[in-house]
């Protein structure tokens, strides 16, 4: 038999030497670990042009790309309207009445045929006097008076005629028009101005009426741009059948895309602008954006037709431009 001195004395050498060991395992374990690699920052080439990311590099996850030109890619232009006049039936038989969207329009062509018919007056008087003066009837304070009268009816019925324009009405054709006219004003942002022309067909649909298209021509565009909405106006011409549409309706103008066959189309938000040039990022090499300029056609706020700087097949950043911004021009 082991004495019990002996058998305590094992004992503790077995438990020496267990701990021994753990300890020698657990250190090995340690030393063993790969300590994780620190995150790389995306490397700026060639002054911005090119922008290099590393599989871990910060803000390559929010970097989204998509590769466009597809066949079915179009810009759906839109833009708010009003039906500014319709005509209606007068209570005269055969006659017709032009019916506006305000009492201030009214007054404005009320005004406007109260002017024309005085110059066409003081002009037949101007004739008239001019003949006298001729055979020595009228005298010189005569002929002065009724050239002067006549260029002061010529200017009042200017200034009608301008307010009206400048609303995007021509007072000349409201008169001429036949009994079911009606004629929408529509604010194009002058961005959309390219592919506009006079006679160009759009379709239009009124907030009273949904789920009901009308066909429009384009009559007129504006002469002058609005400084602070950046728009022209857009003269429409509708035919109001059943009179269903009344002055002051609201509605929404389809104007057809035109895009050509070379152009592309791409998220809006995919294109950022410094200093008034437009730029975009394509991804030509997996995570290495470079940074394109474009030259812009149509738009609307979701989508953009680009005319110059991108082909079909490249894959475009449609999420995170705005992180590539800042790389590529140290914002």
């Amino acid at each position: 038999m082991i004495p019990s001195s002996n058998k305590f004395r094992i004992l503790l050498i077995v438990i020496v030497a267990a701990l021994s060991i753990s300890i020698v395992i657990f250190g090995f374990n340690k030393h063993s670990k790969k300590t994780p690699a620190h995150p790389q920052k995306a490397i700026v080439h060639d002054k911005g042009d090119r922008i290099e990311f590393k599989e871990n590099s910060p803000g390559l996850n929010i970097i989204r790309t998509a590769q466009i030109g597809k066949q079915d890619d179009f810009v759906n232009v839109e833009a708010p309207a009003r039906l500014i006049a319709t005509t209606a039936p007068s209570v005269s038989e055969g006659e017709h009445i032009v019916l506006f969207e305000s009492a201030e329009l009214n007054d404005l062509y009320v005004g406007y045929i109260h002017s024309k018919n005085s110059l066409n007056r003081s002009r037949k008087n101007l004739d008239r006097i001019k003949d006298m003066f001729k055979h020595r009837v009228a005298t010189e304070k005569d002929l002065v008076e009724a050239e002067t009268n006549a260029g002061n009816d010529e200017a009042e019925l200017a200034e009608f005629e301008g307010k009206l324009r400048a609303v995007g009405l021509n007072p000349a054709l409201l008169g001429k028009a036949n009994g079911r006219k009606g004629w929408i004003i529509s604010d194009v942002p002058e961005s959309q101005l390219t592919s506009l022309r006079k006679g160009k067909r759009v379709i239009v649909t009124f907030s009273s009426f949904p789920n009901q298209q009308w066909n429009g021509t384009a009559e007129a565009l504006g002469d002058n741009v609005d400084p602070m909405t950046r728009t022209v106006k857009v003269r429409i011409a509708i035919e109001n059948e059943g009179y269903k549409l009344k002055p002051g309706m609201f509605a929404t103008v389809k104007f057809p895309e035109e895009t050509g066959g070379d152009t592309v189309v791409i998220p809006f938000n995919s294109v950022v602008t410094v200093e008034g040039k437009n730029y975009v990022f394509v991804e030509e090499v997996p995570n290495e954006f470079f940074r394109r300029e474009v030259v812009l056609g149509i738009s609307t706020r979701e989508r953009v037709n680009v005319l110059e700087g991108l082909t079909r097949g490249d894959k475009v950043v449609i999420e995170g431009a705005i992180l590539l911004k800042g790389l590529s021009f140290g914002f």
